[in-house]
């Protein structure tokens, strides 16, 4: 049932797009609000963080293992089907990608620099740039659009495949939760972003060898290679650089440490990395088609 679910959550999301009308979030926000006042003592502590995520995950946990020992197995297709709908990414993707390349090729950096606000995540990081650095705000832009196509769709599948439903809730409600801290400027924010980073993980290297096998298999795994392991690289920097490479832009490390040492080819710029931008889509396909084929086969060889 989980690659039936999945096939059928990738057609509807081809018809309506992301899921956006299961994407209502104020149930979760409203459950947060009242928690302080539920348990005073944790009112402040990273604890309450746990608890808010940990309650829907934990009994949607309980009623899949019900249905699964009990009921029909179409019941179990039933729920996978509209929470892996609800814990797709929130926002149009490819209309925000698209406009963002129309602003860049008519030479409107306002629009565009809007755009990137509106998809980054981290208010931090929102209007901090020099709008008329085309290939710095292209560079900031293929970050963006690199994290944001991570989080809408392969973290949750790569959740959703390891531990069913629960897992992909699990992953957007944990999202959702450090978005909100972060845009109240709460201390828990950092907090939560890291415990984010160490689920977002496997996912993420995971994602960086399926790009080594559509793409450049050689620069993307040289990147890939050198880190890995590395739990302080943050999400975005990692699939940015193992992105790149997949895309064929060469790097060279240093042998002496971890330090990188980059030394790019001569290249036009700012076409190139607007170019990087607009090809970044097409990675992403290439990767999801073989996410779905590998899990075809899973699903055949069980």
């Amino acid at each position: 049932m989980t690659f039936i679910s999945l096939v059928i959550v990738l057609l509807l999301v081809q018809w309506w797009g992301s899921g956006k009308p299961l994407h209502r979030d104020q149930w979760f926000f409203n459950g947060w609000q009242r928690l302080p006042h539920a348990n005073p003592r944790v009112a402040r502590g990273p604890w309450l963080c746990v608890l808010a995520v940990a309650v829907p995950v934990v009994l949607l946990a309980a009623l899949v293992i019900y249905i699964a020992l009990c009921a029909s197995e179409l019941w179990l297709l039933l729920i996978n089907i509209p929470v892996l709908l609800y814990s797709l990414g929130r926002g149009d993707y490819a209309g925000a990608l698209q406009s963002y390349t129309e602003a860049a090729h008519a030479g409107d950096s306002v629009k565009a620099s809007s755009v990137l606000d509106t998809m980054n995540l981290d208010p931090d990081l929102r209007g901090s740039r020099n709008s008329g650095d085309w290939t710095a705000l292209n560079r900031e832009a293929l970050r963006v659009f690199t994290y944001r196509g991570f989080e809408r769709m392969f973290a949750v599948i790569f959740w959703f495949l390891l531990a069913g439903a629960p897992g992909a809730l699990a992953y957007r409600l944990t999202v959702l939760l450090w978005g909100h801290l972060l845009d109240v400027n709460d201390s828990r924010a950092g907090q939560v972003g890291r415990f984010l980073t160490i689920i977002e993980w496997p996912a993420a290297r995971l994602l960086g060898l399926s790009w080594a096998l559509v793409g450049h298999f050689e620069c993307c795994m040289v990147r890939w290679r050198h880190l890995w392991l590395s739990l302080r690289t943050l999400t975005p920097v990692f699939l940015v650089s193992v992105l790149v490479g997949a895309m064929g832009e060469e790097s060279d490390w240093s042998k002496s440490g971890d330090a990188r040492r980059f030394q790019p080819a001569a290249r036009i710029e700012p076409s190139y990395s607007l170019h990087l931008v607009e090809s970044a889509a097409s990675m992403f396909s290439r990767a999801l088609l073989l996410w779905v084929f590998a899990a075809a086969v899973v699903t055949l060889m069980v």
